[in-house]
C-alpha cells in the first residue's frame, strides 16, 4: 500500500483503503478502480492523498522540482503560520540535501 497525493492519481489505480467523508461514511470502498469520473469526485472532496495498492517505493524517481511542488502543496493551508513555514523550509532543505543540492533556493513563492 502507498499513499498518493491527489495530483498523482491516475485512472486504473486500485484503492487499498476506503475513502470516507467527514461524517465517516464510505464514499469509495477499498478495491475500487479509479477512473476519470472517480478522480474528479475525489478531487472535489479536497483530500490530501488516498491509499492505493502497490509498494511505497513504486512512487520513487520524482525530480527535485516535483518533490518541492508536493511539499508546497502539503503546506498550502498553513503557509501563514511562521512555525509551519520553518518546518516547511527544514523539510525543503532535507529534500534538497538528499538530492545532492546544498542550499535552499530562498523563500517559497507566495510566502
Amino acid at each position: 500500500m502507498r499513499r498518493v497525493v491527489m495530483e498523482e492519481l491516475t485512472p486504473g489505480m486500485i484503492l487499498a483503503k476506503a475513502v470516507t467523508n467527514l461524517a465517516g461514511l464510505v464514499v469509495l470502498a477499498s478495491g475500487a478502480e479509479l477512473d476519470e469520473a472517480t478522480l474528479r469526485r475525489l478531487r472535489r472532496m479536497d483530500l490530501a492523498f488516498v491509499c492505493v495498492e502497490g509498494e511505497a517505493g513504486e512512487a520513487g524517481g520524482k525530480t527535485l522540482a516535483e518533490l518541492e511542488a508536493e511539499l508546497d502543496h502539503r503546506f498550502r493551508l498553513v503557509c501563514h503560520d511562521p512555525i509551519q513555514r520553518q518546518l516547511q523550509e527544514a523539510l525543503r532543505l532535507h529534500i534538497r540535501s538528499t538530492h545532492g543540492v546544498g542550499e535552499s533556493p530562498g523563500p517559497t513563492p507566495g510566502l
